[in-house]
């Protein structure tokens, strides 16, 4: 039980992070004068954010 009270509170403070610093951070970062390519892979690290955080979940609920 503590494991999954652990679990819980590392997803709550996962998703703040991620919704608080890391988005805001990606997506207010100046790209002027990138190559399309290196702003695409930029605009993928919000996707892989989110991954990691449904990853958490799913690994918190034994699923994964």
């Amino acid at each position: 039980m503590a494991n999954f009270i652990g679990g819980i509170i590392s997803l709550s403070i996962g998703a703040i992070m991620l919704a608080n610093v890391f988005i805001t951070t990606i997506k207010n970062t100046n790209t002027t004068g990138w190559t399309t390519s290196e702003t695409a892979l930029w605009g993928v690290l919000t996707l892989a954010g989110i991954v990691g955080i449904v990853y958490g979940t799913l690994n918190i609920f034994g699923i994964v």
